[in-house]
């Protein structure tokens, strides 16, 4: 399985073409797992790392929700349905 882990977070503005320098300690072996270690150095958002639209998309999503969930509350505070109305049930006509 593929998984990244945030180990850390540079809080300066780094100028793109600049050289990084990193000191990496292996503490655990990946060998007789067959994996491997790599660095990557990546932007960061709010919402989450690689994909930030995912975020944007759950907010959206519960914004929505959260909407429709009022509209259909004061819907039903002011206008209410009885609770087993049988002019609402359409079973068979008769």
């Amino acid at each position: 399985p593929h998984f990244r882990k945030l180990y850390g977070y540079i809080e300066q503005t780094v100028p793109a073409g600049s050289v990084l320098t990193f000191n990496v300690m292996a503490n655990f072996a990946v060998e007789r797992l067959q994996g491997s270690k790599a660095l990557v150095v990546s932007n960061s958002y709010i919402f989450g790392g690689k994909n930030h639209w995912l975020g944007t998309l759950f907010i959206t999503v519960g914004s929505i929700a959260a909407i429709l969930g009022v509209f259909f509350l004061l819907k039903d505070y002011y206008a209410p349905r009885r609770l087993g109305d049988k002019r609402y049930l359409k079973y068979k006509e008769e």
